[in-house]
């Protein structure tokens, strides 16, 4: 069989040099259409309510015209952890994306989903990602970089995907997204997977309802005006099933809000710290109940032994990636393991990696499309089921999963 190269965005190569492109070898003629596509969009951070503070009539539309809902995060409640959770319906316990940052028990190291060499490690991501399990079954997958595409897992990519980068404009992002809904119809993808990386870096920096986090939801919402207007040339663009989302919230951080582990541990029986929330704390063996005891007496945390993280979570039973101590920061809370003599790092005006059920680290959820109910507002929901929606609105049978069906199905017409 004749043997081509397919390019990432080679419609685009002109206005979009300064972006990495992925070249995958596929048959020929790999796309197989069964009436069904799929576009979802993720916003980073894009908090429940958000778009009440911001002039958003494009958002405003979707809810008007489909099915709306708050979403809810895994634990933790944090970028990576929650889009591979997506893709794939899995907890983090079960994929293995414990964290945006772990520390790895077998391979003696630290792991970091930024660093590009450590997500083409073995085993790095686990389960089915959903661009796999949809080109398993006959679907093809264009994926634009949604977190955790840009490696192999379990030997297989997407037929077009690409690694993140943040200098494509917005603009320049969803006109690759109506290049690919907008071929001849035989060349159309079933699924696309395309992400924002805002509101999440305003936020941090300024504070979850800033003036710059707010500027940034309407910026989103203007490209989405744009994106709707240039994707009605598409073909199918009857048959197409719109999802936009986000991965999880934020909420303010102070500077008067932190928590300094090491003023009541003994340093010389810390084995490891790893940052964030939660915050992990590896100690010898022995000692973890002696710590357990001193950190219960410390303001704004909860700690747990790994094997006691309360079930609610689904967190904790990784064999290989999470300490044996997890430190649970309560709301708005920063937790630091620093010396007395060591200068404090500035703590930015937002943060997430929270208690997943907290409002603040709640999202949205927007559906619109044949398949959705009009002017349907959807009970809240876990994030992870939207790998079930994707499996639905594709016509496939998903791979083992952690969703729950019933808390979904509703959302669709009969």
């Amino acid at each position: 069989m004749k043997r081509i190269l397919i390019w990432a965005f080679a419609a685009m190569a002109a206005a979009c040099s300064p972006v990495q492109r992925a070249v995958r070898e596929v048959a020929a003629d790999p796309y197989t259409n069964d009436n069904r596509y799929v576009v979802i969009l993720s916003m980073d951070a894009f908090r429940w309510d958000l778009a009440d503070h911001a002039h958003t009539p494009t958002l405003d539309s979707l809810r008007a015209v489909g099915t709306y809902a708050t979403t809810y995060p895994v634990y933790p409640s944090n970028t990576f952890p929650n889009h591979y959770s997506m893709a794939t319906g899995l907890h983090p316990d079960h994929h293995g994306v414990v964290n945006n940052r772990f520390y790895d028990k077998v391979l003696e190291r630290p792991m970091s989903v930024f660093n590009y060499d450590d997500t083409k490690t073995q085993n790095f991501w686990g389960g089915d990602p959903i661009w796999n399990t949809a080109e398993r079954q006959g679907r093809v997958a264009n994926i634009f970089m949604w977190p955790g595409s840009e490696v192999p897992i379990d030997g297989r990519q997407a037929t077009v995907w690409t690694r993140y980068s943040d200098e494509p404009s917005y603009r320049e992002r969803a006109d690759w997204v109506v290049e690919a809904m907008t071929r001849s119809v035989e060349q159309i993808p079933n699924l696309v997977m395309w992400y924002f990386e805002e509101p999440d870096a305003s936020m941090h920096r300024y504070g979850p309802l800033s003036e710059q986090a707010i500027a940034q939801a309407e910026h989103i919402d203007s490209t989405l005006r744009y994106f709707f207007w240039k994707i009605r040339q598409s073909p199918v663009y009857d048959k197409i099933n719109f999802i936009v989302t986000a991965d999880h919230g934020m909420t303010e951080l102070s500077n008067d809000r932190i928590a300094n582990l090491y003023d009541v541990l003994d340093p010389q029986r810390v084995v490891r710290t790893v940052g964030g929330a939660p915050f992990g704390l590896e100690v010898e063996a022995g000692y973890e109940q002696e710590a357990l005891r001193a950190l219960r007496k410390v303001k704004g945390i909860r700690a747990f032994a790994r094997k006691d993280v309360p079930a609610k979570y689904n967190f904790g039973k990784h064999p290989t990636r999470i300490t044996n101590i997890v430190v649970m920061p309560d709301l708005g809370w920063t937790v630091e393991y620093r010396k007395p003599d060591v200068e404090r790092r500035p703590i930015g005006r937002g943060a997430h990696g929270f208690d997943c059920f907290d409002r603040d680290m709640s999202m949205v959820f927007y559906g619109t499309g044949p398949a959705f109910r009009k002017g349907y507002e959807q009970r809240s929901f876990q994030d992870l089921n939207i790998y079930l929606i994707l499996c639905h609105l594709l016509g496939i049978e998903p791979s083992e999963n952690d969703g729950d069906w019933r808390a979904v199905r509703k959302m669709f017409v009969e």
